[in-house]
């Protein structure tokens, strides 16, 4: 239940999303895109599940083990001309691609109903918990997009595209203050689910 910031870029596309901000005169557009990976474990019990996953975790460079994640990178496209003596931006697109990964259990078949309901149930607060996250980069980028298309420079547009791009930094940077907040709020959430209960025995 991390965030990241690399992702190998491997895997099938299996959705696309767009979205396209007009909020100002310049051209600005923000397009993402989702890969849906499977990360495979095995067990039939929740605690043989459970101890599986711990042993065969989501490994990430930055952030470590998790049970489910989302990783995330993206490119700025900018152009800047002069007009009516300022320089200001013509065109941003902004492109986020993320790779959310999920658990899917390969002995499925084989576990009982009941384990069957809480390990559907598990994923599906997995899969919620990791979507929100995108949703929350989503939304910054639909506010910080056209904000960054109305900056002005001074005519000559020297050190102009140096000024957008730090700007997208630092309300990236804000961003990532709100994905952990929705961390700390969601994760006892996650870790409440029937089944982790059965599994940890609690």
């Amino acid at each position: 239940m991390e965030n990241r910031r690399r992702w190998p870029v491997t895997g099938l596309v299996l959705m696309l999303l767009a979205c396209c901000v007009a909020a100002s005169p310049a051209w600005a557009e923000l397009v993402y895109k989702t890969q849906y990976r499977d990360h495979p474990v095995r067990g039939t019990t929740p605690p043989e599940v459970w101890r599986y996953m711990n042993a065969h975790p989501i490994m990430d460079p930055d952030d470590g083990a998790a049970y489910a994640n989302l990783t995330h990178d993206h490119d700025l496209s900018l152009q800047v001309a002069t007009k009516n003596g300022a320089c200001r931006v013509t065109s941003l697109t902004f492109r986020w691609n993320f790779v959310l990964t999920l658990p899917k259990a390969v002995d499925y078949g084989r576990m009982s109903a009941s384990t069957k309901s809480m390990w559907t149930n598990f994923v599906a607060g997995l899969k919620r918990h990791e979507e929100t996250h995108r949703s929350i980069f989503v939304n910054c980028g639909e506010v910080f997009v056209p904000e960054a298309t109305r900056l002005t420079g001074p005519s000559g547009c020297i050190g102009m595209q140096r000024k957008v791009r730090r700007f997208i930094d630092q309300r990236y940077a804000s961003c990532m203050a709100k994905q952990k907040a929705f961390e700390k709020r969601d994760r006892s959430r996650v870790l409440g689910l029937s089944f982790i209960r059965a599994a940890t025995g609690r």
